[in-house]
C-alpha cells in the first residue's frame, strides 16, 4: 500500500510538473473582445460581447467600467469585475441616470491578457430600463462589393452577429444557377459607428458575375428582434476585379531619433506602433563606442510624429545624458495588425544633450554656472469662446533668488524642433498666461536667466488642445520633465 500510495504521488508529481511547464511556455495573448454591446436596465446595465479565441484557451474575461471614459494611454476605468468564461453578464448596483463606459478583456489560464480593451460602450441605466419598444426585425438593405473577396452588407438598423461561427448565418449563391459560394468570415464593419454593416470574406468572385445573398433568422436587432425568413432578407450584388488590399505584413521602422534636452529623445516610427504592458523592455539605449554603457529608460510616452500620424512616435525619458553619440535600439514593438519592429530599420543614433556643469571652477573666477530650472512646472487650460487660455505656473529654486535676473518664456508648435521666445518676466514671476490659442500641440519651455548671461537649459510643458473642445475629450497634457510615464496602451 505504501508503495503504491508512492507511486501515486510521483506521478502527480510529474504531472503538476509537466502542467506547471506547459502554462509557463504560455505567453501568448488572447485575441481582442470584439462586438461588445449592452443594453441599459433599472440601476444596471446588460453586456454582451463574442467569444474570444486563444491558443490554449480563454479562462475568462474583465468587465471595465466607470463614469468617465478612457481616451489616453495609461488612463484606467474605476471598477473592473472578472466574470469568469462568459459572453453575456449583467453589471449591477449602477445609479440611474449616470452614464457609465464600459469595456472587456479576456484572459488565459497564465493571465496573459488581450492585447487591447474592446471598442468602449456607454449606457445609462433609467428606472424604465430594460423594456423595449422594439419590435420590428431588421431588414437587408444593401450588399455591395468592396473588392473580389469582401462584400459589405448594411441592414436597416444595428444588428448583432452569432457569437461562434457568424459566417454561416449569411447563404450567397449564383444567381442565375443557384449554385453555392463559398463565405469564408463575416465581422462587424469597425469603420460604421451605428453597427449597420457587415463585412463579409468569399471566395474569389468571377467578374461580372450577379450574386444572391440571404440572410438568416441568426441576425438579430438590439432589441432581439430576428430578421424575418422571406422578408427583405437578401439583396444582390456583381462580382469585381478589384483585387483585395494586401495584409500589412511588414513591421514598423525607427525614422528618426533626436535628443530634445538632457533627459529626453523622441523616437519618431514610420506608422503607429503597439507598446508592451512595461514600455522600457520595447527600448534599449546604448552608447555608440562603449555598448556595454547605456541610459536607463525611466519613462514612455506615444505621441504623434513629424507626419503628423498618431502614436507613430514616442518620448523616451532617460537618465542623464551625456555629450556622447547614441544607440536607440527597439524590440518586442508591434504595428497595430502585429507586426514586429523591422529587425533592419529598429535603431538609430543621436548626440545626447549634456547638462551644464553645476560646480563653475574655472581659471579666471568667471561666471558661467547657469541657473537652476524652476521645479512643479504646470499647466491649466480655459476654453473661452473659438479660443485657448493655457495659464503655466512654476515653483522657483531658493538657490536663484539674487542670481537670477529675467525668466524667459518660449513656445513651440513643432514639436520642440524650434521655440520662439514669447516673454521675458521678472525673476520673481511664477505665473504666465499665454492666450488665444487655437486647438493643436504646443511646446512651452521656462529658462532662467543671470547677470553673467547663463542661461539654464529649461523645463518644458507640452499641452495638447483638443479640436473637438473638453467638454467632449478634454485636454491631454502630458509632462516632459517629471516622473515616470510608463503606461498600458488602451485597449480598444
Amino acid at each position: 500500500m505504501k508503495k503504491f500510495s508512492s507511486t501515486i504521488a510521483v506521478i502527480l508529481l510529474m504531472g503538476l510538473s509537466s502542467l506547471t511547464a506547459y502554462a509557463a511556455a504560455d505567453t501568448e495573448r488572447p485575441g481582442n473582445v470584439s462586438n461588445l454591446k449592452g443594453v441599459a436596465l433599472d440601476g444596471a446595465a446588460k453586456l454582451t460581447w463574442d467569444k474570444t479565441t486563444d491558443n490554449v484557451g480563454v479562462a475568462g474575461y474583465q468587465v471595465h467600467y466607470g463614469t468617465k471614459p478612457v481616451t489616453a494611454q495609461g488612463e484606467t476605468y474605476e471598477k473592473v469585475l472578472d466574470v469568469v468564461d462568459v459572453t453575456e453578464y449583467v453589471v449591477t448596483d449602477l445609479e440611474n441616470d449616470t452614464t457609465y463606459y464600459f469595456s472587456v478583456i479576456a484572459y488565459d489560464a497564465t493571465k496573459n491578457e488581450s492585447k487591447k480593451w474592446a471598442k468602449e460602450v456607454s449606457l445609462k441605466p433609467v428606472q424604465e430600463g430594460g423594456v423595449s419598444e422594439d419590435k420590428d426585425a431588421p431588414q437587408v438593405k444593401d450588399a455591395e462589393t468592396l473588392n473580389s473577396q469582401e462584400v459589405k452588407v448594411t441592414f436597416s438598423e444595428a444588428i448583432m452577429l452569432p457569437g461562434e461561427d457568424p459566417e454561416d448565418a449569411f447563404t450567397i449563391e449564383v444567381d442565375a444557377t443557384l449554385e453555392g459560394f463559398a463565405v469564408l468570415d463575416a465581422k462587424m464593419d469597425e469603420e460604421d459607428t451605428a453597427g449597420k454593416s457587415v463585412i463579409l470574406t468569399t471566395a474569389k468572385q468571377q467578374v461580372g458575375t450577379k450574386y444572391k445573398l440571404t440572410v438568416s433568422i441568426d441576425i438579430e436587432d438590439e432589441a432581439g428582434n430576428p430578421i424575418i425568413s422571406g422578408t427583405s432578407d437578401t439583396a444582390l450584388f456583381t462580382g469585381t476585379s478589384v483585387s483585395k488590399e494586401a495584409e500589412d505584413k511588414s513591421g514598423p521602422k525607427v525614422v528618426k531619433v533626436q535628443a530634445t534636452d538632457p533627459t529626453h529623445i523622441i523616437v519618431n516610427f514610420d506608422e503607429a506602433v503597439v507598446l508592451s504592458i512595461d514600455p522600457s523592455e520595447n527600448f534599449k539605449i546604448i552608447e555608440e563606442k562603449e555598448s556595454e554603457k547605456t541610459l536607463q529608460v525611466l519613462g514612455v510616452e506615444l505621441v504623434k510624429n513629424t507626419e503628423g500620424v498618431e502614436d507613430a512616435a514616442v518620448i523616451i525619458t532617460t537618465s542623464e545624458q551625456e555629450d556622447k553619440s547614441y544607440v536607440v535600439i527597439a524590440s518586442k514593438l508591434k504595428d497595430e495588425t502585429g507586426n514586429t519592429v523591422d529587425s533592419e530599420k529598429n535603431s538609430a543614433i543621436f548626440t545626447g544633450q549634456k547638462a551644464p556643469s553645476a560646480d563653475g571652477d574655472n581659471e579666471d573666477d568667471e561666471d558661467k554656472v547657469a541657473p537652476k530650472d524652476v521645479a512643479k512646472f504646470l499647466a491649466k487650460t480655459l476654453f473661452e469662446g473659438e479660443k485657448y487660455l493655457v495659464t503655466l505656473t512654476w515653483e522657483i529654486p531658493k538657490a536663484n533668488i539674487g542670481d537670477v535676473i529675467e525668466q524667459i518664456v518660449y513656445m513651440s508648435t513643432d514639436k520642440g524642433e524650434n521655440y520662439e521666445k514669447k516673454a521675458t518676466l521678472d525673476p520673481e514671476a511664477t505665473k504666465y498666461e499665454a492666450a488665444n490659442l487655437d486647438a493643436g500641440e504646443y511646446w512651452f519651455k521656462l529658462t532662467q536667466k543671470d547677470a553673467a548671461g547663463n542661461e539654464s537649459e529649461g523645463v518644458i510643458k507640452k499641452v495638447i488642445l483638443s479640436k473637438t473642445g473638453p467638454e467632449m475629450l478634454g485636454l491631454i497634457l502630458v509632462s516632459l520633465g517629471l516622473g515616470r510615464i510608463f503606461g498600458k496602451k488602451k485597449r480598444k
